[in-house]
């Protein structure tokens, strides 16, 4: 009596058991089910309100187009900034063009050297060869860098007063600074009496001004020059 007891005690726990285990089955198939349910309800009430609804390929893709459209977008600004700048830039250097050339044409115009028993004489080098880098300096001692001592400014002609070497050319640059900067270049035909412009770059303040000079006449040829100068 015992054992058969025992054995329908068994036979009731398998069969609990059992019923457990079916139960946890049913509900996980059927949740999933239902939240799947739930979620095609959904998009069907969406799609029936008239919204447009994609699925995950079509809203990567979606994406994927955005971001191109927003990378052009981007180069598109980047352009249009660099064309604004361009612009700017353009302008301003009309601007300073426009500013310079009005200067040059009505600044108070100071000559160097200053009196007429003072000469400042350049000197080529051989033949058809720039001579050295030399100082500019006239006959009283003074140098044409004393001018733009404290004030920046512009050498805008040379006057020739006289040259050693007849019927032939001369070329004369000038330049600042350790570097030798260049500040004008002229060339000129002894016949040639008016003055030569320079329109020079501007001259710092402070700055140390040389020429070189080369002639296609006798070694060493010489000329005999003065300087017109303005300040900015």
């Amino acid at each position: 009596m015992e054992t058969k007891r025992q054995k329908g005690q068994i036979g009731i726990a398998v069969t609990v058991i059992l019923l457990f285990l079916f139960i946890i089955l049913v509900v996980s198939l059927v949740v999933p089910f239902s939240h799947s349910f739930d979620a095609q309800m959904s998009i069907k009430e969406l799609v029936g309100l008239g919204y447009v609804v994609a699925d995950s390929d079509e809203y990567m893709a979606l994406v994927a187009q955005l971001d191109r459209i927003e990378s052009k977008a981007d180069a598109a600004v980047v352009k249009a900034d660099a064309a604004v700048t361009a612009g700017n830039n353009a302008v301003d250097a009309a601007v300073l063009a426009a500013t310079k050339v009005d200067l040059f044409n009505t600044a108070e115009r100071f000559l160097y050297p200053s009196a007429t028993n003072i000469t400042c004489t350049l000197v080529a080098g051989n033949t058809n060869v720039f001579g050295n880098w030399t100082l500019v300096t006239d006959s009283a001692g003074g140098n044409l860098s004393s001018v733009f001592s404290v004030s920046t400014g512009y050498v805008v002609d040379m006057q020739i007063y006289d040259h050693s070497a007849v019927d032939k050319i001369y070329l004369i640059e000038l330049a600042y600074g350790g570097n030798k900067t260049t500040l004008g270049r002229v060339a000129y035909h002894t016949s040639f009496t008016d003055n030569v412009d320079i329109k020079s770059v501007l001259v710092p303040a402070g700055e140390t001004i040389y020429y070189r000079m080369m002639s296609s006449g006798a070694n060493e040829a010489t000329a005999k020059v003065g300087f017109r100068y303005i300040y900015e």
